[in-house]
């Protein structure tokens, strides 16, 4: 700071030096920074909310769905036009589950599963899938680095964002083009995943945007803004890393860098569910079923037939379903919704394991975050099932506790 004085020595006025101004242009940037850091927390606060209520909803009109159908398909000759038909009406609920998981990574910290995956294993089954549907007017190069590195996370999410990027690469290619998928290792700790292609580009203003929801260059109709923005929060929620290389005409590269495991042998792939129509394992359960859906209730007693345990009893609360037990119904099983009015499953789960201390819980929810994950592993004999399930993958949670 300048001071400049009178003949007598008197100061008369103090002149900032370009080191004063450019600290306060600083302080000033820092301060807006700081700001759209908050707006944005909080948008992204606001819309896991809205993504939770959305969820939920949304999960038990798919798990009907997928109920109903997958308990009817083992019935049909298997490559009938009926059997083709439920077949095709699994696959389309299971992708539309995998749409909502994808959305509710807005709202997680972490992982809602932790498997050990071979990323390579989650590509492959997308090329498939891309082979099949949005690949013809595209050239196809891949280059997986034969022995790369597991890492741990979630399949489902992972496999929607990649599929994410396989499509906006593919839209960038109008006419034709070269889409690329490049795995390797890096250094000991990493393993990278590249989505490269050779379309329009971006320019450098649309770039910096690209990553902020609701933000989209597509024509009114042809797009949410939220696909790069989802696979941004699947990444950052595996502690992975995100960079967007692009210039107008010259395409664009996502890079995808996520810790690797300490093992090296790969071991799980994104799941795949199957419809065979194999023989249905029977059974004589006597089960309690708590949840406030209709739909739910419906079809999980039509799946539950079908696996031959005839003797169901249905509750529309936490409430009634503690009544029932405490009028003495004994149960072989519980499967208790954890989104519901009154008690729903995170009060009714303590009371419950008072009055039946041993009986298996089978906790349904739209949303695995961490507080299901914690209410499960809070008490025995509790295991998650996640909305929306049909048949088979009822099934295997019942051969997984014990009473498949």
């Amino acid at each position: 700071m300048v001071v400049q004085h009178d003949d007598d020595g008197k100061p008369l006025r103090m002149i900032g030096t370009n080191s004063d101004i450019t600290e306060r242009r600083q302080a000033e940037v820092e301060r807006v920074n700081l700001q759209n850091q908050l707006l944005h927390s909080q948008k992204m606060e606001s819309l896991g909310t809205l993504a939770g209520g959305v969820a939920h909803d949304m999960n038990n009109v798919l798990g009907a769905i997928l109920g109903l159908a997958s308990a009817h398909i083992g019935t049909q000759p298997y490559g009938s036009p009926l059997h083709q038909a439920l077949d095709t009406i699994c696959k389309a609920t299971e992708r539309g589950g995998k749409m909502v998981k994808s959305l509710l990574s807005f709202a997680r910290q972490s992982p809602a599963e932790n498997n050990k995956l071979d990323m390579n294993a989650i590509l492959r089954e997308q090329i498939n899938l891309l082979e099949r549907t949005t690949l013809a007017k595209v050239r196809l190069v891949v280059d997986l680095e034969a022995q790369l590195r597991p890492i741990l996370g979630d399949s489902s999410a992972l496999t929607h964002a990649f599929m994410n990027l396989c499509v906006n690469a593919v839209d960038a290619m109008p006419e034709t083009g070269t889409l690329t998928l490049h795995t390797r290792n890096v250094d000991n700790d990493w393993i990278e995943v590249v989505v490269e292609d050779n379309g329009m580009g971006m320019s450098k203003e649309v770039l910096e945007k690209a990553m902020e929801p609701f933000f989209t260059t597509k024509e009114t109709g042809k797009g949410t803004g939220l696909g790069l923005s989802m696979v941004f929060s699947t990444v950052k929620a595996h502690q992975g890393q995100m960079a967007i290389e692009s210039e107008p005409g010259k395409g664009t590269r996502v890079r995808l860098r996520f810790p690797a495991c300490a093992e090296e042998a790969p071991v799980q792939a994104a799941a795949t569910a199957g419809h065979e129509a194999d023989q249905i394992p029977r059974g004589t359960l006597n089960v309690l079923l708590v949840d406030d859906d209709d739909l739910i209730q419906s079809s999980v007693q039509i799946i539950l037939d079908a696996l031959g345990h005839t003797a169901v009893t249905a509750a529309q609360s936490g409430e009634e379903g503690l009544a029932l037990l405490q009028a003495g119904l004994e149960p072989d099983l519980v499967i208790l919704d954890m989104n519901m009015p009154g008690l729903g499953g995170i009060g009714t789960l303590p009371l419950l394991r008072r009055l039946r201390p041993e009986v298996p819980v089978l906790l349904s929810t739209g949303r695995a975050d961490q507080s299901a994950l914690a209410l499960a592993s809070a008490y025995p004999g509790v295991t998650l099932l996640s909305k929306p399930f049909g048949l088979r993958e009822l099934q295997r949670h019942l051969e997984l506790i014990g009473l498949g």
